[in-house]
């Protein structure tokens, strides 16, 4: 049942992450990312911070409060290496490598954690991790990539999958003593004072109408049910499985662009989508 519980927390997390990503694309076009997180954070915390009234327990422990806070904060730093890389390099090229953070995740989560993973669960999230990143990859652009020159986006896609990875490693312990209601308003929280600290440096201006928008509106709703559902699985159950399931996207990316843009699968999307479908499927049956 575990098992199955940290598939089902993680393929929701993946889901509302995923349809996040979808519906942000235009946003960021017309908003620029940083305004676009900032804004998005009204809808976000107001829904967390509802959530997290309704499950208040009556002691929260202040230390790791702040922590949350700094953590949120901090994570904003990995989004902000990721923007700035694919504005030198393509998106074929930063994506797969930023979507290794995952597994950095989980190998800190072994390590220091004592989260078990058995071989046959291993195979199955490593099965998910090549397929979520070999989606990605586009031959062209590796092909005409020029990796001599000194301002290519490799280093900070790098800096974003690390980053991405540390940040939620650290969460376990944070979401373990505050709960995932708790844990996930703080963390997106931080994420908006960031972005808001981003936005007053870099002087931009902030239209706090576009905060009630419909697209902005719905972003935020998507976030924060993927953020609720990741913390609660990563607090009740198997880290590993719902690390690696929230933080694999390109699946349900790529489904809601046929359902959305009607686009059409390559054979290679195809291929690697099966494949990814069939670690899921293991992952699900490898408590039973």
């Amino acid at each position: 049942m575990i098992i199955f519980l940290s598939v089902l927390f993680g393929l929701l997390s993946m889901v509302f992450y995923a349809l996040a990503n979808a519906y942000s694309k235009n946003l960021s076009q017309q908003l620029g990312a940083p305004l676009t997180i900032f804004l998005r954070c009204f809808t976000i915390v107001v829904i967390l911070g509802f959530a997290t009234a309704l499950n208040y327990s009556g002691y929260v422990s202040w230390q790791y409060v702040i922590i949350a806070v700094i953590l949120g904060i901090l994570g904003y730093l990995p989004l902000l290496a990721f923007t700035h890389g694919i504005k030198n390099s393509p998106i074929g090229i930063m994506a797969p490598i930023a979507g290794t953070a995952p597994l950095v995740t989980v190998i800190l989560s072994t390590l220091f954690l004592s989260v078990v993973l058995t071989p046959f669960q291993w195979f199955a999230i490593l099965l998910v991790l090549i397929a979520n990143v070999a989606i990605s990859v586009d031959l062209k652009s590796w092909q005409n990539f020029k990796f001599i020159q000194t301002s290519n986006g490799i280093p900070l896609a790098l800096a974003a999958a690390i980053g991405w990875g540390m940040f939620f490693f650290f969460l376990v312990p944070v979401a373990d003593r505050l709960g995932p209601w708790l844990s996930a308003f703080l963390v997106e929280l931080g994420v908006a004072i960031a972005a808001g600290i981003h936005l007053k440096i870099t002087s931009q201006k902030i239209n706090y109408r576009k905060a009630f928008s419909w697209p902005v509106i719905s972003n935020g709703i998507f976030i924060a049910i993927g953020t609720l559902a990741f913390t609660i699985g990563i607090s009740y159950y198997n880290v590993g499985i719902v690390v690696t399931l929230g933080q694999s996207s390109a699946l349900i990316t790529i489904l809601l662009g046929v359902w959305i843009y009607k686009e059409h699968l390559t054979l290679k999307e195809r291929v690697l989508s099966l494949i990814m479908i069939i670690g899921v499927a293991l992952l699900t049956f490898s408590g039973s």
